[in-house]
């Protein structure tokens, strides 16, 4: 429930607070004077995009601010999802030329996403063009959808919907690719040839850049080794180096450091040793090396490097290159299974996705008939005595997976008797249409347990009888859900709870809205006035309070 509405600075609303009734409200005024701003005002309340332009002229930001009670578990669910846990609510908009626009929920900033699915479990709002939708055929599924409340249904149906456009994007894509698959498996087999003649091993290359820089300075290493080698084994190691060892021994008690100095010898005779046996070893490999396999190491390096170059592939990538190869080459050999595969899969995603729209459609059909007999019961209300109502939903001839299902939704109307169904816009005048609405948007609460509904001029089109019959249903309404409605009709206004009037005037060289809750005489002189006009009789106050009884 909507307790409070404060807007500062929108448009010709400097600075307005509206207290609201838990049951009926309506604001009634002239056209041009406001009532427009305030229904704008809980548009950006329940999420709408702002826009700068509502700025009142000379400020630089804007801003709502609404509070709400008695919320029903569905809002207060949602909250504790945005880490509010809270019997009531507020909502601030602020609009600003200078800074960020800002969405604060409970004195927590959070985003117009958020906010817009916390506005469904709200209320709802009845615009003035909303009307002209019941004769648009493309918005009867959504009417329909909504009185349902078929949202897991139509999850499940989107997503299985999405995996058969994915499984068909995935053939299109193989059969694509089936004109140049002989050609690619041609050059996938040569590549993979080339590569496994080449023998490929992740350390030749290395280990040829070592051999060729040893055959191409064989000679020099050759004499430098044998020079080195020569020279330690000229070294008597054991007069030496064993003899010094053992001289030391004689000496080590007297002094820790001697211990030392024995070990140091000691690894350097056994280093030594190594040395001499690994320069032997290199003597002998570089000696046992044939000049003559220069050229064809050279070769080999050469080629290497040029296979590297021209697959853009190091060795060790070339390598695993391959595996790559063999399986696109096994791929492509089976490709016409393939394609078959994804066919049949593109098939059975088709099936499971029109299946959950079947699913969709039945349940369509047997919430349609229970709006039918509501929506007749609703239009009696509204004293329409005649109503043949029917829902038609069929399967799309081309059984294409829409977006929304596979259906096709037509709402069929009589308000004549002996007259058949037709489509709404041949059948319903304006009056009609904006009554039909009305009980349309009833249902709609009912089924959705929304706490508040807000009507732009809904009872367009209407007087007399009929404007009393609307004004008792919203008055029957705001027994189990607050109604706020802006209207031109003395029926309805005086029906309210509260009534406010909206005006505007001059004030210190600009024009602002004011609005005022209507109480007393003041209130009978203003349905006097929607009644008779400016020249108020007696008759029409005498009528205005017999309204107001």
């Amino acid at each position: 429930m909507l307790n409070k509405l404060i807007i500062k600075n929108l448009a010709i609303i400097e600075d307005a607070e509206i207290s609201f009734s838990p049951y009926f409200n309506a604001l009634t005024g002239a056209t041009g004077a406001g009532k427009s701003l305030v229904i704008d005002s809980l548009k950006l309340i329940f999420g709408k995009r702002a826009d700068s332009d509502l700025i009142r002229y000379g400020s630089y930001e804007a801003s709502v601010l609404a509070t709400f009670t008695n919320l029903n578990d569905q809002t207060k669910a949602y909250l504790k999802t945005l880490d509010i846990e809270s019997d009531t609510l507020t909502i601030l908009r602020v609009i600003s030329k200078k800074d960020k626009n800002m969405v604060v929920i409970n004195d927590k900033p959070t985003t117009l996403n958020e906010l817009k699915n916390l506005s469904l479990l709200i209320g709802d709002i009845h615009e003035q063009h909303d009307t002209l939708k019941l004769l648009d055929p493309n918005t009867y599924l959504d009417i329909l959808d909504s009185y349902g409340a078929f949202d897991e249904i139509k999850n499940s149906y989107v997503l299985l919907r999405h995996g058969f456009f994915e499984a068909a994007k995935n053939l299109d894509k193989a059969k694509a690719e089936t004109s140049k698959n002989d050609e690619l498996l041609d050059l996938y087999k040569y590549q993979l040839d080339e590569l496994h003649k080449s023998k490929l091993d992740p350390n030749e290359l290395a280990l040829l850049e070592k051999e060729i820089t040893a055959l191409t300075h064989q000679e020099k290493i050759l004499s430098n080794l044998n020079i080195a080698y020569k020279n330690l084994v000229g070294i008597d190691e054991d007069n030496l180096i064993f003899e010094g060892v053992k001289a030391i021994e004689k000496v080590e008690t007297y002094e820790t450091t001697y211990g030392e100095l024995k070990k140091r010898l000691e690894s350097a005779y056994y280093e030594l040793d190594d040395i001499k046996e690994e320069l032997f070893g290199q003597i002998d490999l570089i000696s046992n090396y044939n000049v003559l396999e220069l050229d064809n190491l050279k070769e080999r390096f050469y080629f290497l490097k040029e296979l590297e170059v021209k697959y853009s592939r190091s060795i060790s990538e070339l390598i695993d290159y391959q595996t790559y190869l063999e399986s696109e080459i096994l791929r492509r050999e089976n490709f016409e299974a393939y394609t078959k595969k994804l066919a049949l899969e593109k098939d059975m995603a088709y099936q499971k996705a029109y299946q959950k729209g079947l699913e969709l459609h039945e349940a369509r059909i047997k919430v349609s008939k229970r709006l039918e007999k509501d929506f007749v019961l609703n239009l009696k209300e509204l004293a329409i005595d005649y109503v043949l109502f029917e829902v038609e939903v069929k399967e799309n001839q081309t059984k294409e997976l829409l977006e929304t299902g596979i259906d096709e939704i037509t709402f069929l109307l009589s308000l004549n008797e002996g007259e058949p169904v037709k489509p709404f816009h041949k059948i319903a005048s304006g009056g009609e249409l904006s009554r039909s609405m009305l009980a349309l948007k009833i249902l709609y609460g009912n089924s959705h347990d929304l706490g508040l509904m807000v009507f732009d001029e809904i009872d367009l089109g209407i007087s007399g009888y009929q404007a009393s019959r609307v004004a008792s249903v919203l008055k029957d309404l705001s027994t189990y859900r607050q109604v706020i409605t802006i209207t031109h009709l003395p029926q309805v206004a005086a029906k309210a709870d509260k009534h406010f009037d909206i005006k505007k005037q001059p004030f210190k060289g600009r024009t602002v809205t004011l609005i005022n809750e209507l109480q007393g005489e003041d209130r009978v002189t203003h349905i006097a006035y929607m009644l008779s006009g400016s020249n108020i009789t007696e008759g029409a106050i005498l009528h205005a309070k017999s309204l107001l009884k």
